[in-house]
């Protein structure tokens, strides 16, 4: 471990010279493109012709990746953040194989096209993820002999080499010009954090805070957790909430079924402020109790697993095909 600490403090201590990319000021948030279709699976995976990860350039800085739902059907988002000395991977998806989900090569030729574009010779990758289940962390294998690049994962002690002196209270990372406010959000997750970009005014929130069903197993630690993230947006210009996956669909209070891998008519992935204080009020009013809450962007669950909302077949699936589950 005191190795692996002490290759972390080099990595990041070479400092990459480069030009200035971008004007990193988090007081007029950068803007970017959400209006994006998202590939949604198949009925039959067999036969889903999608690229196995989707791509998405929200702005010059900053990419949406997305596992095809058909390869798995958590379909977890994961981002990729470009500094001037560092880029960032947040999660690394649910599959670990690199023949069914090619998450490196695809990171790989996302920086290449990034570095041409810029000017830039060397790009070190930090790979760090937002939680520890599996649709996160999944593909982390992926990066451990990759030039050039610190694994850091969910691991505590990583974490803390890192994020700074505060960390586990608050954490900041510094790409190069492209600082990021890290807070720890346990409650779902015991190894949940957040992490705010005042540049794009983005706070990825993993799987803390998403369209779907969220299901707390620490209640006190999950109102901090949302009471932290309320606060934070009263500081900070905070444009969007980005999360881990969605399970909801278009229509206000509808998730999907558990394990589904076809979602033709999905809700965005973006959240607001106003859905973040929802979701604190939510929980406030749950006091602990055995409960679920449906809102319309997401669903709140305590005492209860994930598969209680799991009515049966939803009505997005034709009819000839429901007798033939796709996984």
């Amino acid at each position: 471990m005191k190795y692996r600490q002490w290759l972390i403090s080099i990595v990041l201590g070479c400092m990459t010279i480069v030009p200035a990319v971008a004007q990193w000021d988090p007081e007029h948030p950068a803007t970017g493109n959400l209006r994006f279709t998202w590939i949604h699976g198949s009925i039959s995976a067999k036969a889903n012709t999608d690229v196995r990860v989707q791509v998405h350039r929200y702005n010059e800085h900053t990419f949406i990746l997305r596992q095809n739902p058909a390869i798995h059907w958590e379909a977890p988002f994961m981002y990729l953040l470009m500094g001037e000395e560092r880029a960032l991977l947040l999660d690394t998806g649910a599959t670990e194989e690199a023949e069914y989900f090619p998450l490196r090569q695809v990171v790989d030729r996302v920086i290449a096209r990034w570095q041409r574009a810029n000017g830039v010779l060397k790009m070190p990758l930090l790979v760090m993820t937002l939680g520890s289940e599996t649709s996160q962390i999944a593909a982390l294998g992926q990066f451990e002999n990759r030039p050039d690049t610190v694994v850091v994962g969910n691991d505590s002690v990583l974490r803390s080499t890192v994020l700074g002196n505060d960390w586990p209270n608050k954490g900041k990372l510094d790409l190069g010009g492209r600082v990021l406010d890290v807070l720890p959000t346990p409650g779902l997750d015991e190894s949940a954090i957040s992490v705010f970009d005042g540049w794009s005014g983005i706070l990825f929130t993993g799987n803390t805070l998403y369209p779907g069903r969220l299901v707390i197993r620490d209640y006190p630690r999950y109102l901090e957790s949302l009471e932290a993230l309320t606060d934070l947006s009263r500081e900070k210009h905070l444009r969007f909430i980005l999360g881990g996956r969605i399970e909801m669909s278009a229509e206000p209070g509808l998730d999907y079924m558990l394990r589904s891998n076809y979602r033709p008519n999905e809700r965005s992935l973006q959240l607001t402020v106003s859905d973040l204080q929802d979701a604190r009020n939510i929980v406030r009013l749950i006091d602990g109790r055995e409960d679920i809450h449906i809102h319309d962007d997401f669903i709140v669950m305590h005492g209860v697993g994930r598969g209680a909302r799991a009515y049966g077949w939803p009505v997005y699936i034709p009819e000839q095909f429901r007798k033939n589950r796709t996984r």
